[in-house]
């Protein structure tokens, strides 16, 4: 069995659709792109961000595994380095035992291409592929996960995640109708009740676009966070394009001052495996001086809220992000949204002296919010 990696080219979209084919056969609904230009980022000229997908193939023709790269800056308190992130790993080993090493050599593929490596979200400690790259010796971390419930009724109607034993279901059943979950609800709502923006020169509006703002709130943040994606105002007009009406890009202002973004969705769910049927608010992504942090993230909640969500959720790595949401009235919960290192990568931020309370990833990084 000869197989190589190589990049994907257009001749071999029908090998991947065969590929796709095989393992719907074999019970996954798991597939990969049925074209060699990926959706999301593609590369063009000099762009600095993009993605890139491989594919192991055998004898050159058939598709057994492939996996996609996405290239991105980041810096380094202050030095910008070029890494890149692994994602969207596929195997045909998940319904051939034949193919088991596929899984193996993708990563190895994508380290011989980029060793200043990363992975990000995968599902939990649980999944396979973060146990392979614990087995590796990658270094692993669980982002923190926060959630804010707005509307208790809908929440406690729609949390499919808790309502998969029967007993389960009675007991949330039985909360949504005695109120008691409303009760509980508003004594959360009066304990928080401070953290609004009582400061009425603060201000925010929804912008179609990112502009020279944003590089100069990025000038003043790049050197406060350890490690950081860059995120100028080029890197985010093509991570959030104008021409996408899915992300809602939120600028504030402390009277005329720039002092943060966000970038958030608003999301109906249908049958979710999660969420039910909810009208979800998530935060994508946002910026800030740490100082300014809470500031946003009110901002962010009180958009959302006027706007009809359900449930607001975050998954934030910085320590003063994750302060700004407890006292925001978000709530700590189980994530599933896990970082993992290469040894290289995890080298240099040990050289380079990286405090891990300090870094500063969320949905925006990695593959992007492709949950959410």
């Amino acid at each position: 069995m000869k197989i190589e990696i190589k990049p994907y080219k257009v001749e071999n979209i029908n090998s991947v659709i065969d590929f796709n084919i095989r393992l719907k056969s074999g019970g996954t609904q798991l597939s990969f792109l049925e074209s060699n230009i990926p959706n999301w980022l593609p590369k063009f000229d000099d762009m600095k961000i993009f993605q890139e997908s491989f594919l192991a193939l055998e004898n050159d023709s058939i598709v057994r595994g492939a996996y996609m790269l996405k290239q991105q800056e980041f810096s380094f308190k202050g030095d910008v380095v070029s890494i890149a992130s692994y994602h969207q790993p596929i195997s045909e080993g998940i319904v051939n035992k034949k193919y088991n090493s596929i899984g193996t050599r993708l990563i190895m593929d994508g380290l011989n291409r980029q060793p200043l490596l990363f992975a990000l979200g995968m599902g939990g400690y649980d999944e396979q592929i973060t146990k392979v790259l614990e087995a590796m010796r990658w270094d692993i971390f669980s982002i923190p996960f926060y959630f804010k419930i707005v509307n208790v009724q809908h929440f406690l109607r729609n949390l499919t995640y808790f309502r998969n034993t029967k007993l389960k279901r009675l007991l949330l059943d039985l909360i949504y109708v005695t109120g008691l979950g409303l009760v509980s609800h508003k004594f959360v709502q009066f304990f928080f009740k401070g953290a609004r923006n009582n400061n009425k020169n603060v201000s925010y509006v929804d912008v179609k676009q990112f502009s020279s703002w944003a590089n100069d709130l990025w000038d003043r943040c790049k050197n406060k966070y350890d490690m950081i994606a860059v995120r100028d105002m080029s890197t985010l007009n093509i991570l959030y394009p104008s021409n996408s009406n899915r992300f809602i890009r939120l600028l504030i202002k402390e009277d005329d001052n720039v002092i943060g973004w966000a970038v958030v969705l608003n999301t109906k769910m249908v049958n979710h495996k999660q969420f039910g049927n909810m009208r979800l608010g998530s935060i994508v992504d946002c910026l800030s001086l740490q100082e300014h942090a809470q500031t946003v993230v009110i901002s962010i909640t009180e958009y959302l809220e006027n706007n009809g969500v359900d449930l607001i959720v975050s998954n934030q790595s910085n320590d003063c992000w994750c302060s700004a949401l407890k006292k925001t009235g978000f709530i700590k919960g189980p994530s599933n949204f896990i970082l993992a290192t290469s040894k290289k990568l995890s080298r240099l931020m040990h050289t380079t002296k990286i405090n891990i309370g300090n870094i500063h990833f969320n949905r925006g990084d990695g593959d992007g919010p492709i949950n959410l």
